[in-house]
């Protein structure tokens, strides 16, 4: 296979490595022949680092490297360097050095493009050829904000850019966001909101399975239904049966949308596709199938609803859960959203 380059030289702090992380050793290995990675040491950290968060230690950040070029069959191609300055062996060490180092190219990121233009002016006053650059643009997270170390110390999101639930919000969310109901009070809500529909549209919602099925059972189809294939994480098919029978997931397309999203974090992919099946008016009868875990697509089912209409969600160990959507309950749950932001 051609490539570009015969070396090039990539360097970073590669702590938690991430999907941005990633992205720039895939560029660097598919340009060239051989790269040169160089791995800041502790006391880099120490001297040029001001994050309060607590970084992994060198051999940490080595070890997980080698694991991931292993695993991309790059590692025969990588030689892994301590980084001890901003700069590396691609500068000038001393005022005697004549001969650059057999280097061709350095690949970074948008973020690190500066040092990259630093070091060549370096290389410049040394009389020295600069290095060709290789910008690698920043790859962004679930809610289109950058991808970062930072963001993954701090449990904001995790390494593939995904957002994490803060642990702070648990116990708010661990508590019901409307009316739990039991036995014939289920019975009871059901055919209360249908008659409504007569009235005016609305739209009736469920996430879970056993909400879903709760529903079917009472021969009720949902405006939406999302459900995971799962209850308390072991595998349940009765409502996905049940829905096949009502034809309503014979093939992917506007009435089946199979999305990831969860556990701990709600996916762009899974807020797009509850948006899309609520938008106004609701023309048929849609099912979401995550891959992952579907509680928290209560707060987009919400926030997303027009005024009126009815979510449902199970409340484990107490019962159903009826959220009548209202520009109230709808600012609520779009703040809970921004707290995963």
């Amino acid at each position: 296979m051609y490539r570009m380059f015969c070396h090039v030289v990539v360097a970073g702090t590669f702590d938690r490595l991430h999907k941005g992380h990633e992205a720039v050793l895939r560029r660097a290995f598919a340009v060239s022949e051989q790269v040169t990675v160089g791995l800041t040491t502790d006391k880099y950290i120490h001297t040029y680092k001001v994050f309060n968060f607590q970084f992994s230690n060198f051999q940490t950040r080595k070890r997980a490297l080698e694991q991931f070029l292993k695993k991309k069959n790059w590692l025969d191609r990588a030689r892994i360097i301590a980084l001890g300055d901003p700069y590396g062996p691609v500068v000038p060490q001393s005022p005697h050095d004549s001969a650059p180092p057999d280097v061709d190219a350095i690949v970074v990121s948008s973020e690190t493009r500066m040092s990259a233009e630093e070091i060549n002016e370096f290389r410049r006053e040394a009389g020295w050829r600069p290095l060709a650059i290789i910008e690698v643009p920043m790859v962004p997270a679930e809610d289109l904000k950058t991808i970062s170390s930072t963001r993954v110390r701090g449990g904001e999101i995790d390494r593939e850019g995904r957002l994490v639930m803060p642990d702070n919000l648990r116990p708010e969310l661990q508590k019901p966001l409307g009316r739990v109901l039991v036995g014939e009070e289920i019975k009871i809500s059901i055919r209360s909101h249908l008659a409504r529909q007569g009235e005016t549209f609305i739209a009736l919602i469920t996430v879970g399975d056993v909400a879903t099925k709760t529903l079917l059972d009472a021969g009720v189809v949902p405006t939406l239904s999302i459900i995971d294939g799962k209850v308390g994480r072991m595998p349940y098919a009765h409502a996905l049966k049940q829905l096949t029978r009502f034809h309503l997931v014979k093939k992917q397309g506007e009435t089946l949308m199979h999305v990831k999203s969860g556990p701990g974090y709600i996916s762009q992919q899974a807020m797009k596709a509850v948006k899309a099946t609520l938008a106004t008016p609701v023309k048929q009868k849609a099912v979401i199938i995550v891959d992952g875990e579907e509680d928290l697509l209560a707060l987009p089912a919400i926030a997303e609803a027009p005024l009126g209409s009815v979510v449902y969600y199970g409340q484990p160990h107490q019962g159903l859960v009826e959220v009548v959507v209202t520009s109230v309950e709808q600012k609520r749950a779009l703040e809970l959203l921004a707290k995963f932001t």
